[in-house]
């Protein structure tokens, strides 16, 4: 495998072959010391961040760093996915239609269900003495979670995890427009169902609210699309790099078996150390000039965030996992008005699988060959575990 370059040249192409989680990490840590503002005139030339304080600020300050330039480098569709790729004052509307889903109360109301379904899945499994935790358990609960507040079943619960991979797949050429278009033109039908019928569901209740707003059927679909695609599936990879690392750390779960009251700690930090989405572009509004480097305005940016949260200058011992580092500022879920809005939820899941995986079946570890991300998925972007065997 290629080594990160060592020369004053470096720069961070999401799109390489060579991407694998080691060398991502290690050509962060030559980016951070060498070329913490680095350029690439691939795929229409961009920027990229790569130290903490510079990453933070430029996440803070959605004023320089738009985030309507779209997610993806280059971009793959010239759709436009609410809240994530609007500014104010349109992106406090859309914070507010998925509100009923992403807010910290959502996500308190919801923890009898998850923990219901976390139950379910693992009666499943626990009399077998091993499993493939990925499959059984990183998810399907996610899925099941968003699926149960929409108020879909299994089918469409499968159908959306197909074309989530799909897309995956194909998140960087023409293919990944279509799935978008496809998915798009399926919510606008679920829009017409639930109009016609309405129920205490969240996509009833965002029609209601929208009744204000005015958002059209179109602009709604490709929030859903982006909600349901990031809100499983990002989920799901932040829960398998938790249940790796305990997976292979059996003193880690013996610690939080001990404490409980570690487990959202342990979870922060393992996901600072294992990072589930790497990296978010922006698009400069105005000139500006960083580490030396001068960047002009239209210019797009691509703010590491896996970079920074292994950042020495900010974490010490950064490339350890310290299950109660105190003060944790992690940027895993981002920062600023577009940290993930799903938060509240994805760590209620996670938390809630990792206490009960610690009392029902404590000490699993690793039963097989594990799959990981590698290069890194989805335009250069997802790190998690596609395959996870374990027994206990």
């Amino acid at each position: 495998m290629n080594q990160p370059d060592s020369t004053e040249n470096l720069s961070y192409d999401p799109h390489s072959r060579d991407l694998s989680p080691e060398y991502a990490y290690d050509l962060y840590q030559n980016l951070r010391s060498k070329c913490p503002v680095s350029h690439d005139d691939k795929y229409g030339g961009y920027w990229t961040l790569s130290r903490y304080e510079d990453v933070r600020a430029a996440a803070m300050d959605h004023e320089t760093y738009s985030s309507t330039g779209g997610v993806y480098v280059p971009p793959v569709s010239d759709n436009r996915f609410p809240p994530i790729d609007y500014d104010p004052p349109e992106h406090e509307g859309f914070r507010k239609l998925i509100a009923p889903l992403t807010s910290a109360k959502a996500a308190k109301q919801m923890e009898p269900a998850i923990q219901a379904t976390v139950d379910r899945l693992v009666d499943a499994f626990i009399d077998a003495g091993q499993v493939e935790l990925v499959e059984a358990l990183s998810v399907p609960v996610p899925l099941d979670v968003i699926t149960q507040l929409y108020d879909l079943g299994p089918q469409q619960a499968q159908e959306i995890r197909e074309y989530s991979l799909e897309f995956l797949e194909h998140a960087s050429d023409e293919q990944g427009r279509a799935v978008i278009d496809r998915v798009c033109a399926y919510w606008v039908s679920v829009f017409e169902q639930r109009r016609a019928e309405p129920g205490d569901d969240f996509i009833s209740e965002l029609l209601r609210i929208n009744e204000d707003l005015g958002v059209n059927d179109e602009t709604l679909a490709n929030m859903m699309f982006i909600l349901t695609y990031a809100g499983h599936d990002s989920t799901a990879l932040g829960l398998s790099n938790v249940l790796l690392y305990l997976a292979e750390h059996p003193e880690a779960q013996q610690r939080l078996i001990d404490d409980p009251k570690l487990i959202p700690m342990a979870i922060d930090e393992i996901l600072r150390y294992e990072t589930p989405l790497h990296w978010f572009p922006r698009l400069l509004t105005k000139a500006a000039s960083l580490a030396g480097q001068q960047m002009a305005e239209g210019q797009r940016i691509i703010l590491l965030y896996a970079s920074a949260n292994r950042d020495a200058s900010v974490f010490e011992n950064p490339d350890e996992v310290v299950i109660d580092r105190k003060p944790n500022r992690h940027l895993a879920f981002g920062a600023g008005i577009h940290s993930c809005p799903g938060m509240p939820l994805a760590k209620a899941e996670i938390r809630i699988v990792v206490q009960t995986l610690l009392d029902r079946i404590p000490g699993f570890r690793v039963a097989g060959e594990i799959e990981r991300t590698d290069p890194l998925e989805g335009g250069g972007r997802h790190l998690g575990v596609r395959k996870l065997p374990v027994k206990w």
